[in-house]
């Protein structure tokens, strides 16, 4: 079978960096709006700006995706329709999704537009994929996380068309479900706002005890690098290869998307001669790195972290000699090239950086200097022998770079061919065809003169009909059919040649249009108008506890539970789950037992969880996921489902896609307000979690077995240790890894709403939520009573006297 050659995906956070992708050698973009993206504080697009950006790219013959990848609010609706409007009649060639309620919104009211789904759905199995394929979903984006081997299975199973990250930063928890930022300082990554609390400095205790570690910054991952792995991308049969960057300058788009354009051009070129040259090597890691690593995509989170420096670090070119106080100059043994107006950073840490202002060759004022030379660079930071010199910045190559978006002389271009005829007595005929087979024919106004002395000859014709200038267009095959001596004023030549070049781009661009559908912005209407929403909750909402072991399980029986989420993550460390003795003990007490299922689950994962779907379907009240592949074999196996928090929903439309789904009850989102809360809750019922400790980020990447851990095979220390992570600021994070290795950021304070649980309950909430399984409580009996009694209008003790210092969440202050 003949190897497809895949679509290269590059980002555009300005115009010039969209220039930058088009004119390098991008196939396609991805852009945002002003709002409703994930990268809020990228430039990003106005709807002019929009439009402007679509022409450009499709008279080019690019494609364009825009991102509209967070979580809705309602009252964001009208605007979210406004935006797609826009991009439905501007011809926008697809629209990536994170919230299932936008996505159902562009379903009914935008059928022609594509949709791919956002890498922070966290799609990582078959199920997943075929369930939003079912729904009409063009394209889905895988999680980062998954293995050339994962993915080749997906691919094979649904012959959807697949997306996946080759170039670029790493999120260390998986996309989707973190909120760290969020909890933190109030930026949630879900809405596009993320601090990035990954980059900053951690110490990790054991017990208490600082544990030794290479650097401070713990949780900060290498970045992606794919290059050696495009052979086995291409073969695995990836549609696209994303690159990251909406954050990056044009310079950094512009090399990235020309080097992988290289690359994979080679390789669809000569397959057995595929090679990455030194050169590509050293300006992928000139351009931005903390250090590579592709170690997901080949199974493994060996070497894929850098405890060291959170930054760009340039490529190593030298070594400090010696350092002058007086002079204030650092002595230098070059490895690389340096020139004046690059910029470099000294120490492993960066204790400092600067541009290099002036540079000295044995006393000499030289320009540049390269591999072997001693050279002294002004620097008045003290440094010490021996230390590494990075050049941080490549003056001569960013420059380059530069005039490939800048100079206005186009890179990309399309070849058209030139048919003309000019015959005396009659209509000048000009035809202009493009290489895509796009063809315009223009007939004269004015009449083909006899020349009266000296008649025009082809050449002069021809020179007048190329000159295509700065136009997209350059030249193919030219056919002129000149018949007797002919005179054609020269302006009239232009001027056809002109009226034919802009005929061609609107029909270039107009096979890229829609029709734009009706739609209604009267703001006298509710944010997004749903006459279903008439549910009301009378009743007293349930309390479901969520335990993952059988003492666990007795405590919360006797503490007054109506519901018990049993299992879910299992824990290192923790008592194994036994699902039959949990359904004995609920049924004789007259309990509701849901079986809980993770929240990640690969394909090679499926089976385990099927087998607790399995044991749901006899003798179980049903099951919680918070997995959408899980969702859709549970469903398919006809069992009662509660959509649990990490499946993001965050608003009305969201809520109703789930009930669509089947969903009976749904766990809504960790990030919103009491107020939005009361808002979704009319439209059925839900659950909020009142009390635990949240987990705010997932993370294939295991920090007790890659710090702790003796040798090149874990030795489990997870089990036998008590890990967290402290911030600057003195907050501890706890660390829970499960059986899966993956390990769980736990919140610094825990989740109390018993001071407040009348507010919660007066949102319409049908059921409120004790979470108990990553850090059970140290008397889960009397917190279970406790919540119990203040359900039932009796006293309660407060948060304060349960002992640790309670946060509300965000139902009081919300996100961005």
């Amino acid at each position: 079978m003949a190897l497809k050659k895949p679509e290269l995906l590059a980002p555009a956070g300005t115009m010039e960096s969209l220039i930058a992708a088009v004119e390098n050698g991008a196939d396609a973009v991805y852009l945002g709006a002003r709002t409703l993206g994930a990268r809020a504080y990228a430039g990003n697009f106005s709807n002019e700006e929009l439009k402007e950006a679509i022409d450009y790219a499709h008279l080019r013959g690019v494609k364009v995706y825009v991102t509209m990848n967070t979580l809705l609010r309602d009252a964001e609706f009208r605007d979210a329709v406004d935006l797609l409007h826009h991009l439905d009649v501007s011809g926008a060639d697809a629209v990536i999704v994170q919230d299932v309620g936008l996505f159902s919104l562009i379903r009914e009211r935008f059928p022609e537009l594509p949709v791919h789904t956002s890498t922070q759905l966290t799609i990582q199995n078959t199920e997943g994929v075929r369930l939003f394929q079912r729904s009409g979903v063009r394209r889905v984006v895988l999680a980062r996380e998954m293995s050339l081997e994962q993915i080749r299975t997906i691919k094979q199973n649904t012959n959807m068309q697949i997306e996946v990250f080759v170039h670029g930063a790493l999120c260390i928890s998986y996309s989707g479900q973190c909120l760290m930022s969020s909890m933190i300082g109030g930026r949630s990554g879900n809405r596009g706002h993320c601090a990035q609390p990954c980059r900053r400095e951690y110490r990790l205790l054991d017990r208490g005890q600082e544990v030794r570690t290479d650097g401070e910054n713990l949780l900060n991952p290498c970045d992606l690098n794919t290059a050696d792995l495009i052979p086995r991308l291409i073969e695995a049969g990836i549609d696209s290869f994303k690159i990251e960057g909406r954050m990056k300058r044009p310079e950094y788009v512009a090399a990235v998307v020309q080097i992988y354009r290289q690359l994979i051009d080679r390789y669809m070129e000569d397959p057995a001669g595929y090679y990455v040259s030194e050169d590509e090597a050293t300006r992928l890691g000139q351009l931005f790195n903390r250090g590579f690593t592709d170690a997901y995509l080949r199974g493994s989170t060996d070497g894929m972290m850098n405890h060291l420096w959170p930054y760009n670090r340039g490529v190593h070119i030298g070594d400090v000699i010696s350092h002058d106080r007086r002079k204030e100059r650092v002595r230098v043994r070059l490895v690389g090239e340096l020139e004046q107006g690059d910029g470099i950073s000294i120490g492993v840490s960066f204790e400092a950086g600067d541009s290099v202002r002036a540079l000295y060759h044995n006393g000499r004022k030289v320009d540049h200097a390269g591999p072997g030379a001693v050279v002294d660079i002004p620097f008045s930071t003290p440094i010490r022998e021996g230390e590494s010199v990075y050049r941080t910045r490549d003056r001569s190559h960013m420059d380059a770079l530069e005039k490939t978006f800048t100079s206005g002389a186009p890179i990309r271009t399309v070849p058209v061919n030139i048919t003309a005829t000019a015959r005396a007595g009659s209509v000048f005929e000009l035809e202009m065809e493009d290489v895509d087979h796009n063809k315009v024919q223009v007939r004269s106004e004015w009449v083909v003169e006899q020349a009266k002395k000296r008649p025009m000859s082809e050449e002069q014709v021809r020179q007048q009909l190329t000159k295509l200038g700065d136009t997209v267009f350059e030249v193919g095959k030219v056919s002129l059919f000149i018949v007797g001596n002919v005179f054609i004023p020269i302006r009239y030549l232009n001027d056809i040649r002109k009226k034919a070049i802009s005929q061609l781009e609107d029909k270039r661009l107009s096979r890229w249009k829609r029709v734009g559908h009706e739609y209604h912005t009267d703001n006298n209407e509710d944010e997004d108008p749903d006459p279903q929403c008439v549910y009301h909750q009378d009743n007293t909402p349930y309390l479901a506890v969520s335990v993952n072991d059988q003492n666990a399980l007795r405590a919360a029986l006797a503490g007054g539970a109506d519901v018990i989420y049993f299992g879910g993550e299992h824990y290192r460390g923790a008592e194994l789950p036994d699902i039959h003795q949990a359904t004995e003990v609920c049924k004789r007490a007259g309990c509701q037992l849901y079986l809980a299922t993770p929240r990640i689950v690969t394909d090679d994962e499926l089976p385990g969880v099927e087998c607790i779907l399995s044991l749901a379907g006899s003798g179980c009240d049903g099951v919680v996921v918070s997995n959408p592949g899980i969702l859709a074999e549970a469903r398919r196996q006809g069992l009662n489902v509660i959509a649990d928090s990490p499946l993001n929903v965050f608003n009305r439309r969201s809520l109703r896609s789930m009930q669509d789904m089947g969903v009976g009850k749904t766990v809504l989102s960790q990030e919103l307000t009491l107020e939005q809360i009361e808002h979704i809750a009319k439209c059925g019922p839900v659950e909020c979690v009142a009390e635990g400790r949240t987990t705010v980020m997932v993370s294939k990447y295991c920090m007790a077995g890659d710090i702790l851990s003796q040798g090149e095979v874990c030795s489990r220390p997870c089990e036998s240790s008590e890990l967290e992570i402290v911030d600057a600021k003195g907050y501890a994070f706890p660390l829970r890894m499960d059986d899966r290795c993956r390990m769980h950021v736990l919140n610094s304070r825990r989740l109390c709403m018993l001071d407040h649980l009348d507010d919660l309950v007066a949102t319409g909430v049908a059921g409120v939520r004790i979470e108990a399984r990553a850090d059970p409580a140290p008397d889960l009996e009397a917190l279970t009573r406790a919540y119990r009694n203040a359900l039932d209008g009796n006293d309660r003790p407060r948060c304060s006297a349960l002992g640790t210092e309670p946060t509300t969440g965000h139902y009081y202050r919300g996100v961005l």
